[in-house]
């Protein structure tokens, strides 16, 4: 059976944490979420969740944050590992359980600059 649980030790949590991620990091972005993503040297990834004031109220903020915890949580294991996320919703993106959870999952491989497992797979090159 696949852990699910989201323990303390998954999440970020200082503003030192968030900053270095945020200033050294590398960006992807889709119409749902921007991720910042940078090496942890661990052999798992940890998430920081940030949503702006200007996303909406506490309610709608608030849902945002479950929403991207509970996608984390579901799909820790197809996302790319040793790395730090930091994720927050696109301006103008609506709050949709499915779309954050395929977004989270693709912005965190374009993110890391690496390929997925089926991805990695290279075609063979024409010229030989």
């Amino acid at each position: 059976m696949i852990d699910q649980r989201f323990p303390k030790t998954l999440r970020l949590k200082t503003p030192e944490q968030f900053g270095r991620i945020i200033r050294k990091g590398r960006v992807a972005t889709d119409r749902t979420l921007v991720l910042n993503a940078m090496s942890n040297g661990m052999d798992f990834s940890r998430i920081g969740i940030t949503i702006p004031k200007k996303t909406g109220n506490a309610v709608v903020r608030n849902r945002w944050k479950r929403l991207i915890r509970e996608a984390f949580r579901t799909q820790k294991e197809q996302l790319p590992q040793g790395f730090d996320f930091v994720v927050r919703p696109r301006r103008g993106a609506v709050a949709d359980h499915a779309a954050i959870r395929k977004s989270l999952v693709s912005v965190a491989w374009r993110a890391t600059g690496q390929r997925r497992g089926d991805d990695a797979k290279r075609k063979p090159d024409p010229k030989s």
